[in-house]
């Protein structure tokens, strides 16, 4: 996902704004990269001083977030890895369990519902006897059920972030603290990045890639950037935290109230810090200012009497006031995803179509994003193993080979020279149900960090639609990059095509002469009958491209379609959108779905390096996740990667045969059907094997055909009879006749035949 270019010349190849701790980890795991310069600006003094530092600092166990959620996939995976960073570099935390209580019947079924879904995905829970519950907390009231979650914790998060800004200095990486981001544009280098410090000096920044994880201020710096139509409206929820003097009572676990569907938050819970003083906390205050942190008072009786619920004891002289934090969201849904239309919203993390290099990280409040790091780790490992397969095998065939390759590096040899002749990476993508959704299955494209189609040397052939002679131009002006231009080696537009390639030759022909066919998005439908096999057949499949002009937009901000005079004017675009959409679709890579439950999409190269496989597997990954597989990752059974003549590496797979246990209902639902539609198919033919049966009533002396009668001998002649008394009936009866006289004298020629070879016979 997150992307650079050699080509450009900008100060630094990643910024990232915003340093919470989830931008101080993206930022640290960038800094870890070869070749790459990495700035992190902070607004404030200090890093994570906003809602990194003012929230309950719980390592959560992933319990409310709904099964394809993003939230429940990242926190997942982070949490084991959170858990593992803290034991390696000492950083505090424990793991003290968390109680969830129900107090009544109705939130029990909600603590029910909650254990099943733990188990489907995987998080230990367990049910706890209230006898063993107050036994281990006696001043916990619980009047109904207990779970419990032996995976959550709490963690010191001043010093967790304190490691990764130390970690990520040492790695090269700069911070700029006291600095306020005023304005975003794009340049010719990325992105021009305007800011100002608290005295007032400004200073102009340019980046390659721009990673938004600005947090309280993400929606506003996205919106920004963004088109009109594209902007987000920002929510602030402020929860206010209550501390508790010294004394009794003192629970060692973190105690949460049963989940309440449609409410923003998890209720006013007990948590407590390293030192084992408690506080409570937080409440849910919807607020139109993310600076406002004051906490207000007049939430404190409210949040005693809640707070008493499940600690009678409390005593309520010792509850203070003590801080308040904001979450970010992006609506006033449900904290928790029950399926049913609750308003809950997930993690909003996107390379944003149209911006090469721009990432949005938008909503992000509990549970925390550190994990998103776990695929790119595995990613690495089995790209590494991959190049080292086939780099050995290349080296192996070349010592026993005993013809010389013409191709082989010499003194003016170039690494294109290499690219040209290396071989392909392929991810191999296998989900857990096939694919059927039509708009999943129309060929898209997903943009790479590292183009497959990097060598000056590839021919380029365009197919455009009519005129053809405004592409040609277009291509030729000054404006238009020379780089791309010297690669097109052929424009033909539709009419041409169908003139000049009908032949099977020609087509064969064309196909040899270029290595990637682009094909105006107007025309695309055309090609197949044009071109025949002989194109969709090949890896050489037209790839689609949009060279309309872009839709001017209105003053409402809905974009429209230009006006014309004429329909030849509809097809003319200028050349720096012909260039940018071209270059777009070069370093994308195709994706052609099938119904089926298993895709392959070329990755790069063998003459590639493990990162930039790395960065490709992940986009590819990201792009088929989120646009073409339903369910995203909750339908993918396993993630490879593969040479053309190497078994396939794992690098994800799913613990889970099935989405989930309705899939299974579902299944077997289908076979009862299909079972139900053969008896029925069994049940027809017997009524008419019935219908058909022809039986004899000894009492009446009649024919009964299925139970019901039928006509005797006598009748049957008699109504034979009354056919053979009309015209009709008198002309069949004489050809009747005359087929029988005509049958008697055959019969007769045939007997005198034979009477007279006998006769023959013996007279010799």
């Amino acid at each position: 996902m997150f992307s650079h270019s050699s080509i450009k010349a900008a100060d630094y190849t990643h910024v990232v704004v915003g340093a919470g701790a989830v931008g101080l980890a993206i930022a640290r795991k960038l800094a870890e990269r070869d070749g790459t310069s990495t700035l992190l600006i902070e607004r404030h003094g200090s890093v994570g001083t906003e809602t990194s530092s003012r929230n309950s600092e719980v390592i959560h166990a992933g319990l409310y977030y709904g099964p394809t959620s993003m939230k429940t996939e990242l926190c997942l995976k982070g949490k084991q890895m959170m858990y593992d960073l803290c034991e390696k570099h000492r950083i505090p935390y424990r793991n003290c369990k968390k109680w969830i209580l129900a107090q009544n019947s109705r939130q029990h079924q909600r603590l029910d519902q909650t254990h099943e879904f733990a188990k489907s995905i995987g998080v230990p829970t367990n049910f706890i006897s209230l006898a063993e519950a107050r036994r281990r907390e006696p001043d916990v009231h619980a009047a109904n059920a207990v779970l419990e979650s032996p995976t959550t914790g709490i963690i010191d998060s001043h010093s967790y972030m304190a490691y990764l800004e130390s970690d990520f200095q040492s790695r090269g990486g700069d911070l700029a603290c006291h600095t306020e981001v005023d304005a975003i544009n794009t340049s010719s280098q990325g992105y021009s990045i305007h800011t100002t410090s608290p005295s007032g000096e400004s200073a102009s920044i340019t980046a390659e890639t721009l990673i938004n994880s600005a947090g309280l201020a993400a929606v506003p710096l996205s919106n920004s950037i963004l088109s009109p139509e594209r902007h987000m409206e920002p929510y602030y929820a402020k929860g206010s935290y209550y501390s508790y003097g010294r004394g009794h009572p003192r629970p060692k676990t973190l105690i949460y109230p049963a989940p309440t569907t449609g409410a923003a938050g998890l209720g006013t819970h007990l948590t407590m810090d390293m030192t084992g003083a408690i506080r409570f906390g937080p409440d849910v205050e919807w607020v139109d200012n993310p600076n406002d942190l004051s906490v207000n008072e007049e939430r404190l009786n409210a949040a005693v009497d809640e707070i008493k619920i499940y600690l009678p004891s409390i005593d309520r002289e010792k509850v203070m006031l003590d801080y308040a934090g904001i979450r970010p969201k992006l609506g006033k849904g449900s904290a928790v995803a029950s399926g049913r239309g609750d308003g809950f919203s997930d993690f909003y993390i996107k390379k944003e179509e149209g911006f090469e290099g721009f990432v949005n990280l938008l909503g992000i409040e509990s549970p925390g994003l550190t994990s998103s790091l776990a695929i790119a780790d595995k990613t690495l490992k089995a790209s590494k193993a991959l190049l080292q397969y086939i780099s050995s095998e290349s080296d192996r065939k070349a010592a026993t080979s005993t013809t010389k390759n013409v191709l082989e590096a010499s003194s003016d040899t170039t690494n294109e020279v290499d690219h040209l002749n290396a071989e392909p990476i392929w991810l191999s993508l296998t989900t857990k149900r096939y694919i059927v959704d039509k708009q999943r299955l129309k060929p898209g494209k997903i943009p790479l960090p590292h183009s497959l189609n990097q060598s000056p040397a590839t021919s380029i052939c365009l197919i455009t639609c009519d005129p053809q002679r405004h592409f040609k131009d277009t291509i030729t002006q000054p404006s238009f990059p020379a780089a791309l231009s010297s690669r097109i080696t052929k424009v033909i537009g539709i009419s041409k095509l169908k003139a000049r390639y009908q032949p099977f030759e020609s087509k064969r022909q064309l196909l040899n002469d270029h290595d990637i066919f682009l094909a105006d998005d107007r025309v695309i439908t055309m090609l197949p009958k044009v071109l025949g096999k002989v194109f969709y057949q090949s890896p050489k499949k037209p790839i689609p491209v949009n060279l309309a002009p872009y839709k001017e937009m209105n003053v409402s901000g809905r974009r429209v379609a230009p006006k014309a005079a004429d329909d030849k004017t509809k097809t003319l675009a200028p050349a720096l959108h012909i260039a940018k959409e071209l270059e777009k679709t070069i370093n994308c890579a195709l994706v052609h779905l099938s119904p089926s439950n298993n895709t392959s999409v070329r990755v790069g190269y063998s003459s590639f390096t493990t990162q930039q496989i790395a960065d490709n597997v992940e986009a590819v990954v990201a792009g088929l996740v989120e646009r073409f597989i339903p369910q995203g990752w909750r339908n993918i059974r396993a993630v490879n990667i593969k040479g053309p003549n190497t078994m396939a590496l794992p690098i994800w797979l799913a613990d889970e045969l099935w989405v989930d246990e309705a899939d299974m209902l579902e299944k077997e639902e289908e076979e009862a059907k299909e079972l139900t539609a053969g008896a029925k198919q069994v049940d027809r033919k017997r009524k008419q094997r019935a219908l058909n049966k022809v039986t004899y009533d000894n009492e009446r002396m009649v024919f009964k055909r299925g139970g019901v009668e039928e006509t005797t001998d006598g009748e049957r002649r008699k109504k034979r009879k009354r056919v053979e008394d009309t015209d009709l009936g008198q002309e069949m009866r004489k050809r009747r006749e005359k087929l029988r006289e005509q049958k008697r004298l055959d019969k007769a020629d045939m007997q005198g035949l034979e009477d007279e070879i006998k006769d023959t016979a013996i007279a010799a």
